[in-house]
């Protein structure tokens, strides 16, 4: 053999095996500290239900409340959106005492979505989080309509954009 072939490069770094040991020893940290909120209950991914959980709902547990529909609304979209029509239907989580009134005020609801939704731009109505938002802005006009402490909430049934 010649002598190059005998002697290492001096120039060449030695490898490390610190980043192994470091990845190593997180691996374990993380396995048991994962292993010990999932027996003690810190972090609730098992399913650890009891009886009482577990058990049908009664009619007499539900809230006592009513769903009011809303007719459908139908709006013509503004200049420069994607679609031509809107197709909005909802329903009103009312407290049932408060049914019949609900339901007396039903043409000021229908005016003011009206007037809401067709007042609206296409970025509004076609944007990521519109439903949310109109949902939001229909239910505090209801509020405005109806009164305070009548209405649980808005349920938007059907948003078609045409």
């Amino acid at each position: 053999m010649t002598a190059a072939a005998d002697t290492e490069p001096e120039d060449a770094p030695s490898k490390s095996k610190m980043p192994f040991i470091l990845s190593a020893v997180l691996l374990i940290a993380g396995l048991g500290l994962g292993y010990f909120g999932m027996s003690s209950g810190l972090l609730p991914m098992t399913d650890h239900a009891t009886e009482e959980e577990t058990a049908p709902v009664k009619a007499s547990d539900l809230p006592d409340v009513v769903f009011v529909t809303i007719p459908t609304i139908m709006v013509t979209m503004p200049p420069g959106a994607h679609h031509e029509h809107l197709r909005f239907s909802a329903q009103v989580e009312v407290k049932s005492q408060y049914q019949e009134d609900v339901e007396f005020l039903m043409p000021r609801i229908q005016d003011l979505m009206n007037g809401y939704l067709r007042a609206l731009k296409a970025e509004d109505i076609e944007g990521v989080g519109a439903i949310f938002e109109i949902r939001l802005q229909l239910f505090r006009r209801i509020i405005m309509v109806v009164g305070q402490g009548k209405v649980n909430g808005l349920l938007v049934t059907e948003f078609l954009l045409k």
